[in-house]
């Protein structure tokens, strides 16, 4: 089998989600692209606040009555705009990184792409810190935190090996993949605050051996249970 890359999008499953939006049409379907096109852009920009309908409607230059033709609710459009930046950094890893066979040497090659990621998104980190922010503090809105992170863990988990279609290898790949997050998250926002590339750098390595030591773990308990 080939080095793997960062799992394809299911194109039967895209194909269908697609005939059941509004305006699911080809033209119909890039309208509703630039829209959240012009919504990453409001929120990479100007955070949450600048999620208005004007400023979104003029950067996707389209009226109002489309925009929301489209999208009838914020939190409908910030799931688009979720999904969106996650299918954003699958075609990055993909570009990035072709994954080992060894699950610990995929998980350190996770975590460096990851990372090189991050150094030049700077813009989409602080706007996918905020989406999670504002899903926390409003109240009906808690799902979206919830879905964003399951789809992070997701993205991720399924990646710690060649092979996850074990439904215990699939349960230790998420729990992987939540100490990694965990570990990225806080990285993130201690770096660009302290804006201390050499320490930052450090604390991947850091990540990278726990990381590594926690899934040897898992996986050795897997041998004495299995």
């Amino acid at each position: 089998m080939e080095d793997a890359k960062p799992r394809a999008a299911d194109p039967g499953r895209d194909q269908a989600l697609k005939e059941k939006l509004p305006g699911a049409t080809p033209k119909g379907l890039e309208t509703r692209q630039r829209i959240i096109r012009g919504a990453r852009e409001a929120l990479e920009e100007g955070g949450i606040p600048a999620l208005t309908t004007r400023r979104i409607a003029a950067s996707a230059g389209v009226r109002l009555a489309t925009l929301h033709y489209y999208f009838d609710s914020k939190e409908s459009l910030l799931l688009a705009v979720l999904d969106d930046l996650i299918l954003d950094m699958d075609t990055a890893y993909r570009q990035d990184v072709a994954l080992p066979h060894d699950p610990e040497d995929r998980v350190e090659a996770l975590i460096r792409a990851s990372w090189r990621y991050i150094q030049r998104t700077r813009d989409k980190q602080i706007a996918q810190t905020e989406l999670t922010l504002y899903a926390l503090r409003s109240k009906g809105s808690e799902w979206l935190a919830a879905r964003q992170y399951n789809a992070y863990i997701d993205f991720y988990g399924h990646l710690v090996f060649e092979d996850d279609t074990d439904e215990e290898l699939r349960r230790i790949g998420r729990a992987v993949a939540r100490q990694m997050l965990i570990g990225i998250d806080g990285i993130i926002l201690q770096s660009y605050a302290l804006q201390d590339l050499s320490a930052s750098n450090a604390d991947i390595e850091a990540l990278i051996t726990a990381m590594r030591g926690y899934l040897r773990r898992l996986m050795s308990e897997r041998g004495e249970t299995g």
